[in-house]
Order: C-alpha cells, then structure tokens, then sequence
C-alpha cells in the first residue's frame, strides 16, 4: 500500500514538472524560431524518454533484458495509446487531421526501424564485438532518421494548412526558458526514474495471488511509470494548441525507445540479445507497428470529426494488452 501511495506522489510532480517543460519548450522554440513537431521529437522527446534508457539499461544489467525490451516496446505502446486518451478526453477535433504531414516521416521511421528488430530474431546471433548486427543497424539507421528529420523540419518540405496558435498569455525571457526547461527536465527524468523503481517493488508483489511475470511487469507496469512524461507533456502541449509539438513528442520517443536496443545489446554480456527473446516481445513489436499505421492511415483523411482511427488504436492497444496477459 506504501508504494501505490508513493506512486502516486511522484506521478503527480512529475505531471507538475512535464507542464511546466511543455510551457518552456514552446517558448524556447519561439525565441530559438524552432518548428513545433521538432521541438517535440528532439527536444522533448529526448528528455521523455530518458527513464526508458535508464530502466531499460538497469534491467539488462541485473540480468532481465527480457524486461528491458518489454519496457521499449510497451512504451512504444503506451506512447501511441496516449493519442487515443488526448483524441477522446482532450481534443474536439480528430487528432490526427489536427497535426501536419511532416510527422508521416517519423511515424515510418518508427515502423521500419521496429520491422528491422525483427530481422534479429533471424539474424541476432551474427555480431560484432559481441554486439548483434541487427541492433548495431537499428541504431546507425536512428541517426540518419535524425539527420532527415532536421531537414525535413529546416527545409520546409513540408508546408502544411495547419496553423498553429499557442497560448501567449505567458510571459517568459529566454533565460526563464532554458532554466525552466533544464529544471523541470531534470525532474522529469529523476522522478521518472524513481517511479519504474517503485513500480517494480509493486509488480513484485503478486496481485490477488496472481504473478504477473517480468515481460508482462515490463510491457504493463514499467511502460505505464516510464511513459508519465509523455502523456503530461502531450496534455500540455494539447492544451496550448500545439499538437504537432504533441505528435513530435509521442513518435520521437517511439524512435528513440527502439534506439535503446543498442544499448541494452552493448550492456548484455551473456551472449545474443535476441536469444533471450521470444514471441511475447513478437507480439509486443508487432502490435506497436499495427497501432502506427492505424494512425498513418488516419494521417492521411482530414475529417476534423472523425476519430474511428483513434478507436482502433484504442482497441489494438486493449486487445494487445489482454493477448501479451495470456502469453506472459
């Protein structure tokens, strides 16, 4: 009981602190003369999705890397997921006619980069200083991802009708901007932390005399505590109007969540990655690719009062949910 309440704390700074880091973001972008969708992918998404590379990385190291990719992938989820609750709670019209073309390349670049994982379950044993090819690949492919995205966003590839109007009531010098951004980062991220910490001593707990399973505590319960920032901060960005800072933040956390791979095959010494893996993170891969073309598709029909792409990636997100609880 101790740890849902100090569960519950944290969530609620971390909530505090993923408000203010949207309010500082968007008015840095302003004075950096910075789009909204790469703030969101870069800037806020590099700091959102922190306490995935840190659990992640922390779970490889104590010998669970099954839970650390069931971390990435849950995330990846969850983070999808967070469409469907800002399209149905929060967002009068349809989400995704709300937001421009330009985040069509990052939602791609999160499928292929996800397709390339699987190549590791075929491939995974053929490495490179102990590290698999497949997750070397992953990320040299993040960087060129990140590298097209910049021009993408400077070039103006891209000129969408989408106009944008966030709230100017406040009043923010620069250096208020980047101290309150780099404060309430720094919270983000340590709160963060300490919430996957807390929502592991929950999951070891079993509940109702129910053992829920490391894979199934990482795709559910880590995902959920490490996926906090994104969804406060894709509120805020929400209600300041800026929903491609929302979409930038949601599917570049996606990329750099698949990122992590690298990472926790470069901490895994105990042979191949994918070896440790099986079809609970096929699963897991697969459903997170099916939830992004749900909302590709939905990218591509600007009816400002449709939503069916939502409900579905709310469906795919429940049913994936129940099907990854039977396979745990």
């Amino acid at each position: 009981m101790l740890n849902i309440l100090i569960f519950l704390i944290l969530a609620f700074i971390i909530i505090e602190a993923g408000k203010k880091l949207s309010i500082c973001g968007d008015k840095l972008g302003d004075i950096m003369g910075l789009e909204k969708s790469w703030i969101g992918v870069i800037m806020l998404a590099s700091i959102t999705s922190l306490p995935e590379l840190i659990t992640s990385t922390a779970a490889t190291m104590i010998g669970e890397p099954e839970m650390a990719v069931s971390n990435i992938f849950g995330s990846n989820l969850f983070n999808v997921f967070i469409i469907f609750i800002l399209d149905i709670f929060f967002i009068k019209n349809s989400f995704s006619s709300s937001i421009g073309l330009k985040n069509y390349l990052s939602c791609f670049s999160s499928i292929l980069l996800t397709s390339i994982f699987f190549l590791g379950f075929v491939f995974g044993d053929i490495s490179l200083g102990g590290i698999s090819l497949i997750s070397i690949g992953i990320f040299l492919l993040y960087l060129v991802v990140m590298n097209l995205i910049y021009k993408l966003e400077h070039g103006r590839v891209f000129v969408d009708p989408i106009e944008e109007n966030p709230e100017d009531s406040i009043v923010m010098s620069p250096r208020e901007a980047k101290l309150g951004f780099a404060m309430s980062g720094l919270v983000v991220v340590a709160v963060g932390i300490a919430l996957s910490n807390v929502a592991d001593r929950i999951a070891e707990t079993p509940i109702m005399g129910i053992s829920l399973g490391e894979s199934f505590v990482g795709v559910i319960l880590l995902a959920l505590a490490t996926s906090l920032p994104e969804l406060t901060v894709s509120i805020q960005a929400i209600k300041m109007k800026s929903y491609n800072m929302a979409a930038g933040n949601i599917l570049g956390s996606n990329i750099f969540n698949i990122a992590i791979i690298f990472v926790v095959d470069l901490c895994y010494r105990e042979g191949s990655l994918f070896d440790t893996l099986g079809e609970f993170h096929l699963i897991s891969a697969i459903s997170s690719i099916l939830i992004l073309l749900t909302l590709m598709i939905g990218m591509l029909f600007k009816d400002k009062k449709r939503k069916v792409d939502s409900w579905i990636i709310g469906g795919i997100y429940i049913a994936a949910m129940y099907i990854l609880y039977i396979k745990r």
